[in-house]
């Protein structure tokens, strides 16, 4: 008795040391940056206007990209490389580190603070107002505006509620799948196995009633394993009063696919296109060497049927001669994604467009192509966190020319940590039509960006400083509706026209 107490106690206090270890290094990353102490080390002295530099981090031309702003550091900086003997990617590392100081990027710590402007908020072609609609709970993930006005929200760690006309948040919808509450909570951001991600009306709502819901499924013993695991599914349900009923599941994995990988990578965006197809992304939930493996759903976007059967136009679909019925190969439609956090219809087109997380830059607007391969992790514009190349692609072996993926239509480098965004589809902002309005995280921009025969046109910061922006809907009303998430609880807001 006494030895299992002992074996207990050395447990608990091994799960300390370890929980700890994890609070410790998510809550000093960003003083340990390499990048950051070698700017300190070698250019403050130079360059910190405080100090009678040049204040290179405060000047105002921030248009630099990283690659021009790297060759200008080679050029200038040559004699001061070569002694302090900086390694190749160290030197574009401090053109991203000088980049985001300019932009005013803040830790991931400090992106959840939030402030919502009272003032008018001046922009290229429209000058708009911020209102807020009501505060919400923890871990706010999506939205869905209804035809008649109510808004449909999901809380990751609490679940799906309706938000009223007059602003007030209802108890949550009864019949829903399980979500579970956070393992840890570090710098404001939930590790969770089992939460609910994204909501989506089904594209004749009006008609038939469903709602489509993507969730972080859970299973433990039930599944074999001795811990908690978690996998990305669908499922399609109706609401009855505040009751979920005619609940069907859509598209799912086999339970030898569900991971220990936190749903923070989980991704789970949903969109449907013309036709009435759905897709849903899966993120990096799993080893990287998977990503490229059709046989399995990470890293990957899958397109099923609104009923949930399987289109056989899938690119990788195989019928009668798929062998293995664990393998998610018939549903994948594109692949080499590592985090897309965003999913949206063009309406002129019915095309799927994605927003993607890079890692230290390299976030991305992508045109969703049939079959498509998008290169994480053998290609990227990002650096990885240790201010080195990301090699992850080459270590495991994967081997395709940059030719044969489908290069991002808008790169982010710096990245600002790109959400979820909507087409602009509405009477209110005449001027933004079918610009896309792009949320974003850790930068708190709500970015406005116009694409015209798939070439940037223009980019425009419309809101700064804002939060973390989890969400971006259009409502039936022509508003512009945006879910910020920050610490422990979140905000609904709307854009409105100065008149």
């Amino acid at each position: 008795m006494l030895k299992a107490v002992k074996i207990a106690l050395g447990l608990l206090s091994l799960g300390a040391v370890v929980v700890f270890g994890v609070f410790w290094y998510m809550e000093t990353r960003h003083e340990r940056e390499p990048s950051r102490v070698t700017f300190l080390d070698h250019c403050a002295s130079c360059h910190t206007a405080s100090e009678g530099g040049s204040g290179l981090l405060t000047q105002s031309h921030t248009d630099d990209s990283a690659d021009e702003l790297t060759k200008r550091i080679l050029v200038q900086h040559s004699d001061l490389i070569k002694s302090a003997q900086f390694p190749e990617p160290m030197v574009k590392a401090l053109a991203l580190y000088v980049i985001e100081q300019r932009q005013e990027l803040p830790s991931i710590t400090n992106s959840h603070a939030h402030t919502i402007p009272e003032h008018v908020v001046e922009s290229l072609h429209h000058d708009f107002k911020v209102e807020l609609i009501t505060e919400v709970g923890k871990g706010p993930y999506s939205i869905e505006p209804l035809p008649d006005g109510r808004i449909l929200l999901v809380e990751k760690v609490r679940g799906l509620s309706v938000i009223d006309t007059s602003g007030k948040q209802g108890a949550l919808v009864n019949g829903t799948p399980q979500v579970w509450p956070e393992i840890l909570q570090v710098g404001g951001s939930f590790a969770v196995l089992g939460s609910m991600l994204d909501v989506e009306l089904h594209p004749d709502y009006a008609n038939n009633g469903w709602i489509y819901l993507s969730h972080s499924d859970r299973c433990q013993l039930d599944c074999g394993s001795p811990w908690p695991i978690s996998m990305v599914r669908v499922i399609r349900g109706r609401l009855a009063g505040n009751r979920w009923i005619d609940s069907e599941v859509i598209w799912s994995v086999d339970k030898n696919k569900y991971t220990l990988v936190p749903d923070a990578v989980a991704s789970g965006r949903l969109a449907f296109d013309h036709q009435g197809f759905g897709y849903v992304t899966v993120g990096g939930k799993s080893t990287y060497d998977n990503l490229h493996v059709m046989d399995t759903p990470y890293g990957k976007i899958h397109r099923f049927k609104n009923n949930g059967s399987v289109p056989e136009d899938n690119p990788f679909w195989r019928g009668k001669q798929l062998s293995d019925p664990t393998s998610t190969r018939k549903t994948v439609w594109t692949y080499g994604h590592r985090t897309a956090q965003g999913l949206s219809t063009d309406p002129r087109t019915g095309e799927i467009w994605a927003t993607e997380m890079g890692p230290r830059g390299g976030d991305e607007i992508n045109l969703i192509q049939r079959g498509g391969n998008y290169g994480w992790p053998l290609y990227t514009e990002g650096l990885d966190y240790n201010a080195e190349y990301i090699s992850i692609g080459k270590e495991l072996g994967l081997d395709f020319e940059f030719s044969e993926t489908i290069p991002p239509v808008v790169d982010f480098t710096p990245a600002p940590s790109l959400s979820n965004f909507t087409f602009h589809n509405g009477d209110q902002f005449p001027n933004w039509q079918n610009d896309l309005l792009v949320g974003s995280l850790r930068a708190q921009v709500l970015f406005r960006i116009r694409i015209e025969e798939g070439k940037l046109i223009e980019k425009e910061r419309l809101l700064t400083k804002l939060g973390r922006i989890r969400d971006v809907e259009m409502g039936y009303d022509g508003f512009v509706y945006l879910l910020i998430e920050h610490n422990q609880a979140g905000s609904l807001v709307r854009i409105v026209p100065n008149n």
